[in-house]
């Protein structure tokens, strides 16, 4: 970076990277009044429809004598510096007074010459937001024009924090009970007569044959099904009804039969997928298409309901895309897009839009001419507008024009920002900096504040000035001191955790891990998968305690299956199931201790790797000499076969 004295004249190569390299620098001293001027070039000038003239070398070199004492009247200004150890120079003389930026004085034993990075402004530094841009709606005209100033004049303001309470709008007393506050009997009662309908209209002898109607416990069951995938990876999911003793698990083969679950993730629907004919469009084309969200519609308005209805969001939120991209080797080769606002101390999902592509704007209501990142920001933020909240973004979605219609409208914003922005301003952009070095600029309500460290950062914030502070938790080993660092990265640092923060809790615990027929039934599983960390989430702001998120699963797991399991429905071929029905029974539980066990082998036997046997006391009785058993009752002693005659032995005549 060139660095000056506040004495020393700007370089050339400096302006020449503002100006553009093809301004002609000029060292003569003069007026510029026109007089070099001809009356052509003056009636040229006054007349748009001209054609182009030849513009004369005297005009040109009057031309860059004004550009350079534009430059050089910004230098008679008190530009701001860029570290706590800079110099500044007063506007009416060229001593250095040894300073910060905050005005306090620097340490009098410093010695040399104290140098400064040259805060240019030029004059055109103006610029008009409505020019070419997407004027946001709500915005008055004088609104939409920036002009940017130093930080001495900056007097921004935090907004103040209206809601008096956060957290969890009712009280919960278990994981089942907050769970149970997103999956309401009415939703499983959607879910479950549609189901029921799709499953009457397959047209498989096959299946109808096997078919008998769900219920709502039977789709509670299902939920608790894949909670458990999530926890115990299977490589198949025919490997969880396998009885290979080193694949079986029994917490599956209780639950369903491998048959059940396959007809029931088939038949699995949440609206009829036939759309109303239209009379004029016999063909009914594109009547699907219209809404690629259709199937799950009902489901995606319902959450986005609850998670609102059930939680008061803290003062710090962020928004952020969630997004897996096309990765053609895999084989599950395209994600789903979603934009999410979530709070960032907890990462609850509070609102969330689905991106199909240019449907979207339909969903997003988006207007014409308004950009796409900035109708995501305003169909999101909408609910909370004007409550003082801060929201955090990255730079897909900030810009100085939706910075001021936040905070017109009571909502900070802070974000990174593209330095390529139209709005953004010049000296933001040319200005070289060291490493540790920082600029800003304020107009009004709207700060943009460029900081070098390993790479040029730009940040926007509307709460923000150009304080500097220490790294709460430091990233360097002792022996190395921490830099200062703008107190809006530190911030930003803070509170955007909360975009990876749902991301890292829910990746252990993939419900859509294996791979789905249908992109809504992905789709399904993962809002399932965020209505369980948002369940826990609302647990811990009731209790005010911390729950293990493997224990939270389990127990929620746990007390599914126990109250719902033996309420699902049963076979038309087995009036008495299997240890699914009676598990929880306790007639299924004898107190007795006649019980068939081995006898007990001698030597020879042993030796031989063979049971000893000895004739049935019962057959023997009846007549067969010769019919052997290796069993006999543990309390008795007496060799019984096990298939008759040890019940008729122990039973009365």
């Amino acid at each position: 970076m060139s660095i000056w004295g506040a004495d020393h004249d700007l370089p050339t190569e400096f302006l020449e990277v503002l100006y553009g390299a093809d301004v002609e620098i000029s060292d003569e001293e003069g007026r510029c009044d026109g007089s070099e001027m001809s009356e052509t070039d003056l009636e040229d000038e006054d007349d748009p429809m001209a054609p182009p003239r030849e513009v004369s070398r005297e005009t040109s070199r009057a031309v860059s004598r004004e550009r350079s004492r534009a430059v050089s009247r910004e230098r008679s200004r008190s530009p701001l510096s860029f570290s706590s150890k800079s110099a500044t120079v007063p506007a009416d003389s060229g001593v250095l007074r040894t300073s910060d930026e905050f005005g306090a004085p620097l340490d009098e034993r410093t010695t040399g010459v104290e140098f400064l990075a040259l805060d240019i402004r030029p004059e055109f530094e103006f610029f008009d937001a409505s020019d070419g841009a997407d004027p946001l709606l709500g915005l008055e005209p004088q609104n939409l024009d920036f002009e940017w100033y130093p930080m001495e004049t900056f007097q921004g303001q935090e907004q103040n924090f209206q809601p008096e309470r956060t957290g969890s709008v009712r009280v919960f007393d278990s994981a089942y009970d907050a769970f149970r506050s997103y999956w309401s009997d009415k939703v499983l009662d959607l879910i479950v007569d549609e189901t029921n309908l799709y499953a009457s209209k397959i047209s498989s002898a096959a299946f109808q044959a096997e078919w008998f109607p769900t219920n709502l416990h039977e789709i509670l069951c299902l939920f608790s099904f894949w909670m458990m995938l999530g926890i115990l990876k299977m490589p198949t999911v025919t490997s969880c009804f396998s009885v290979d003793p080193l694949l079986k698990t029994e917490v599956f083969r209780r639950i369903f039969t491998r048959r059940r679950y396959e007809m029931l993730n088939r038949a699995l629907h949440f609206i009829d997928s036939d759309p109303d004919m239209d009379n004029k469009n016999p063909s009914n084309t594109g009547a699907r298409s219209f809404d690629r969200l259709h199937r799950l519609r009902p489901i995606l308005t319902h959450l986005n309901s609850a998670f609102q209805s059930n939680y008061i969001l803290s003062k710090d939120i962020c928004i952020e895309s969630n997004f897996k991209q096309y990765i053609r080797i895999n084989a599950s080769k395209f994600g789903i897009k979603t934009f999410e606002l979530r709070e960032s101390t907890t990462g609850y999902l509070w609102s969330f839009i689905v991106y199909t592509g240019k449907q979207s704007a339909t969903d997003l209501e988006q207007a014409p001419g308004v950009l796409e990142s900035t109708a995501v920001v305003k169909k999101l933020i909408g609910p909370v507008l004007n409550k003082g909240y801060r929201l955090f973004m990255d730079n897909w979605y900030t810009s100085p024009l939706l910075a001021r219609f936040l905070k017109l409208n009571g909502t900070d914003c802070v974000g990174t920002l593209r330095s390529s922005h139209r709005d953004v301003p010049v000296v933001i952009n040319k200005t070289p900096l060291k490493r540790g070095e920082y600029i800003a600029r304020h107009s009004g309500d709207v700060t943009v504040l460029a900081w070098q460290d390993k790479k040029l950062i730009t940040m926007i914030s509307t709460c923000h000035g150009a304080s500097t502070a220490l790294p709460t938790v430091s990233s360097r080993p002792s022996s190395r001191p921490e830099a200062l660092k703008p107190q809006v990265v530190l911030d930003y640092n803070k509170f955007m955790r909360g975009v990876d923060m749902k991301d890292q809790m829910l990746e252990p615990y993939l419900l859509e891990r294996k791979r789905c027929k249908n992109l809504y039934t992905k789709l399904f599983k993962r809002l399932l998968n965020v209505s369980i960390l948002n369940s826990r989430i609302l647990l811990q702001s009731c209790t005010q305690k911390n729950f293990d998120h493997l224990a939270f699963r389990l127990q929620l797991v746990d007390t599914i299956l126990s109250n719902h399991l033996s309420h699902c429905p049963q076979s038309r071929k087995h009036t008495v199931s299997s240890s699914r029905s009676t598990h929880d029974q306790p007639s299924r539980f004898v107190l007795s201790t006649h019980w068939p066990i081995l006898l007990e082998s001698t030597e020879s036997c042993s030796s031989r790797n063979r049971n000893f046997w000895k004739r049935c006391f019962v057959c023997l009785k009846n007549g067969k000499k010769n019919q052997k058993t290796p069993y006999c009752c543990e309390s008795c002693r007496v060799p019984l076969c096990v298939k008759d005659c040890f019940k008729a032995y122990h039973t009365p005549p």
